[in-house]
């Protein structure tokens, strides 16, 4: 690889941290900005923060929903330490889980950051979904993504309790 080929791949490394930095930053203010939602919905009705969480079930969802976002911003450091370590198949199949644990938590925002952290991650290190998913696959699958097992297995709960409360 020439001088040039370093300079630019260097640059596209740097290009995809900002977007890791930049997602971190947005699971760990998740909680904050729902809890200043909450505070208004209660002023609104006219009763604290904890008579509405008992209160409305709904808001109880969105509340344990943005809980959840911090811990996956506290995976997400894990990842990236993998990928800096050249793990890239770790990174790839945790950002694909972690996609799934936004769509069972139907937050669109974070499909939408995931997708695109995933797709420059996919273009930077030039690996696809396929080959990652193949070599964890070979080597301590489950304990890749347990991680991402524990987001998702906490997502099916948001979703379940979401659809009952809709039925």
């Amino acid at each position: 690889m020439n001088k040039v080929d370093t300079i630019t791949n260097k640059n596209k490394i740097n290009s995809l941290k900002k977007y890791y930095s930049i997602s971190k930053i947005l699971l760990i203010l998740n909680p904050f900005m729902s809890f200043l939602y909450l505070s208004v919905q209660s002023v609104k009705m006219g009763s604290t923060i904890p008579q509405l969480l008992q209160q409305d079930p709904k808001f109880t969802i969105l509340f344990l929903v943005s809980m959840i976002n911090p811990f996956i911003a506290y995976l997400l450091i894990f990842v990236q330490n993998k990928i800096n370590e050249n793990d890239i198949s770790y990174g790839i199949v945790n950002i694909v889980m972690f996609i799934i644990a936004e769509i069972l938590l139907q937050n669109m925002l974070y499909i939408i950051l995931f997708g695109t952290i995933l797709y420059k991650t996919l273009k930077v290190y030039n690996i696809s979904i396929k080959d990652s998913f193949k070599e964890k696959l070979k080597d301590k699958f489950l304990m890749s993504i347990s991680g991402s097992l524990v987001v998702i297995g906490l997502a099916c709960i948001c979703l379940f309790a979401t659809i009952r409360i809709s039925i």
